[in-house]
C-alpha cells in the first residue's frame, strides 16, 4: 500500500480511509476498468447498426490493446480465481449480453439466444487474448472477424433457431434413410 500511495501521490492514511485492504483497492480498480471498457464501447446511436457494431468492437480492441496487462491479469491471472473478481467479470459479461440483445432485438431470455450470446462473449475474450499475444492479424481484420461472428451467432440462434434445428434433424433423418435404402442389398426375386 505504501508504493500505491506514493504512485498516487496521496498519503497512506488517506488511501486506507477509502480502501481498508489492498484487496478492496484492487477490486475497486477492476470495477473501474470494467466501467471504463463499457463506457468506451458504448455505441453511437446516430450510426447505422452495422457501423455501430464495428465502432463498438473497434473501441473494445483499442481499449484492450492499451490495457493489455490488466486485461490479461483479470481474465487469465491468479486473481481471476478470486470470487469477487469473478463476480465483477460476470457482471461485465452480462452487461455485454444485455447491450447486444437490446441493440439487435435478441431475446436474452430465450435459452438458445442467451447461450449463443454468452458463447460469443467467450469467443470475443479468447480472440482478443490470442490477438494480444500474437498480433498476427490486423486490428481491423480482428474487428471484422468479431463482427461477422456475432452476426452469425445471432442468425443461427434467432427466434426460429429451434424450429430450424428440428427441420434440419428431420431432413438429416430422411437423407440417412434414403441413403441406407440405396446402400442396403436388394433381395433377389425369383
Amino acid at each position: 500500500m505504501t508504493e500505491i500511495a506514493a504512485a498516487a501521490e496521496v498519503s497512506k492514511p488517506l488511501l486506507y480511509h477509502y480502501f481498508s485492504t489492498k484487496s478492496d483497492l484492487y477490486l475497486a480498480a477492476i470495477r473501474a476498468a470494467a466501467e471504463e471498457l463499457s463506457e468506451a464501447t458504448r455505441p453511437d446511436d446516430a450510426l447505422s447498426p452495422r457501423r455501430r457494431l464495428r465502432q463498438a468492437l473497434s473501441a473494445h480492441v483499442a481499449w484492450i490493446d492499451a490495457n493489455a496487462l490488466g486485461y490479461r491479469a483479470i481474465l487469465q491471472g491468479g486473481i481471476s480465481a478470486d470470487p469477487a473478481v469473478q463476480a465483477i467479470v460476470e457482471d461485465a459479461r452480462a452487461g455485454v449480453v444485455r447491450r447486444i440483445a437490446g441493440r439487435v432485438g435478441v431475446d436474452p431470455t430465450s435459452p438458445a439466444q442467451r447461450l449463443a450470446l454468452r458463447g460469443w462473449v467467450g469467443f470475443l475474450e479468447g480472440a482478443c487474448l490470442d490477438w494480444l499475444t500474437t498480433k498476427d492479424l490486423g486490428r481491423e481484420d480482428l474487428v471484422e472477424l468479431l463482427a461477422s461472428s456475432l452476426r452469425a451467432v445471432i442468425r443461427v440462434s434467432g427466434p426460429d433457431a429451434a424450429q430450424g434445428a428440428a427441420d434440419r434433424d428431420v431432413r438429416d433423418r430422411r437423407r440417412r434413410a434414403k441413403r441406407d435404402r440405396r446402400q442396403s442389398p436388394r433381395p433377389i426375386r425369383p
